[in-house]
C-alpha cells in the first residue's frame, strides 16, 4: 500500500497537516473490472489511488446519438499505485462538470475518496492547507492542459500533412 502522505496532492504540507485532513477521506475497495467513475457522469468527489491499478478510458470521438462507439475509439491509459495518482479533482470546483474519462479498476483496487463538501470544510477550517492543496490541483491541471496542447498540435500537424498528400 502506498503511503497516503506521498501523494502529490499533499506536496508542501507537513505530516501533521496531512494527518489533520485524513479524517475527511473515506476509503473504498473495488474489484477488478469495477467502474469507479463513468465518463460523462456528474460527480462530487475526487479519488486517491492507494492500492491496485486503474485504467483510464477516454472517448476519442464526440458523443453524438448517430455515432456508435466501438472499443477502438478510446484512449486507454493504465495507472499503477506507485504513480501516486489522484483523479476526479475537477468535481471539487464544479459538481455540474461532466467526468472527462471512465476510471475502471484493472485489478483489486483501494482508493481514498474526498467529497466536495469535505474539501470545502478543509478550506474553511484550514485555509493554509486548502490553499496548498488547491495549488497542487492547479499544477496538475496545468500539466494536463500543456500535455493536451502538445497532443492537439501533433494531431493538427498530422492532419495537415495528410491533406497535402
Amino acid at each position: 500500500m502506498i503511503n497516503f502522505n506521498e501523494n502529490s496532492l499533499f506536496n508542501g504540507l507537513t505530516t501533521d497537516q496531512i494527518s489533520s485532513i485524513k479524517k475527511y477521506f473515506r476509503t473504498s475497495d473495488y474489484e477488478a473490472g469495477d467502474m469507479i467513475i463513468e465518463e460523462h457522469s456528474i460527480g462530487d468527489s475526487m479519488f486517491l489511488l492507494l492500492e491496485g491499478e486503474i485504467t483510464i478510458d477516454k472517448s476519442l470521438v464526440p458523443l453524438f446519438e448517430q455515432i456508435k462507439m466501438n472499443p477502438d475509439d478510446k484512449k486507454i491509459i493504465n495507472i499503477k499505485e506507485d504513480a501516486l495518482y489522484y483523479f476526479g479533482e475537477m468535481s471539487m470546483f464544479d459538481t455540474n462538470f461532466k467526468r472527462s474519462a471512465s476510471i475502471i479498476a484493472k485489478k483489486d483496487t483501494k482508493v481514498a475518496i474526498l467529497s466536495k463538501s469535505d474539501f470545502e470544510n478543509i478550506i474553511s477550517q484550514n485555509p493554509e492547507i486548502g490553499i496548498t492543496v488547491l495549488k497542487n490541483i492547479g499544477l496538475k491541471l496545468s500539466e494536463l492542459l500543456d500535455r493536451s496542447n502538445v497532443e492537439l498540435a501533433k494531431l493538427i500537424t498530422a492532419f495537415t500533412m495528410s491533406l497535402k498528400l
